[in-house]
């Protein structure tokens, strides 16, 4: 059992995408201010975003009828958003 909860936990790492079950706020640090925006996992019509380096992360809001699209990093239409798997930041994996 241990070992197969060890190879699920190394693919995971593989594949890039440790699951976050947060809100997704990023801390700001220095790791995470090489992206601005990022995906709100609770509210696909918001994000966040990191306008200092250390400073909390700021909540914004789509425009009206828009989702964050984590791929573009953009607000797009609804009809056009599709649901991705919700990854950690690189600084907290």
């Amino acid at each position: 059992m241990k070992l197969a909860i060890a190879f699920a936990a190394l693919l995971a790492l593989a594949a890039g995408c440790v699951r976050d079950d947060t809100d997704g706020r990023p801390a700001c640090n220095a790791a995470e201010m090489t992206q601005r925006f990022w995906r709100n996992n609770w509210d696909p019509t918001a994000y966040w975003v990191c306008e200092t380096a250390n400073v909390a992360a700021t909540p914004m809001r789509c425009p009206t009828e828009g989702m964050f699209d984590s791929a573009t990093l953009t607000c797009i239409n609804w009809s056009d958003w599709v649901w991705t798997e919700t990854c950690k930041p690189p600084s907290q994996v």
